[in-house]
């Protein structure tokens, strides 16, 4: 804890929800769910996930998609790392 820690803004949004399941909720500072991410288990590749995605009006949904890609990647790294041991 820093000075700077007393002058650190709240983020602007949160992303909660159940990541391993690729389930969860983007939420604005007031705490409204601006968006919705969940994998869709009906349509899977071995190479490719699809998601189905609800973005709220005023929401930047490049903003969305973008975290939607970064987490599906890291998980993705983090259980071939898992199969490879």
């Amino acid at each position: 804890f820093g000075v700077t820690g007393l002058f650190k803004p709240d983020p602007a949004y949160r992303i909660e929800g159940d990541f391993l399941d690729r389930n969860f909720s983007f939420k604005n500072e007031e705490g409204k769910v601006v968006a919705r991410a969940n994998m869709d288990g009906w349509v899977q590749l071995d190479m490719m996930n699809h998601y189905q995605v609800q973005v709220a009006d005023g929401m930047d949904a490049l903003l969305v998609l973008a975290c939607i890609c970064c987490i599906d990647e890291e998980f993705d790294e983090e259980h071939q790392k898992r199969k490879e041991e």
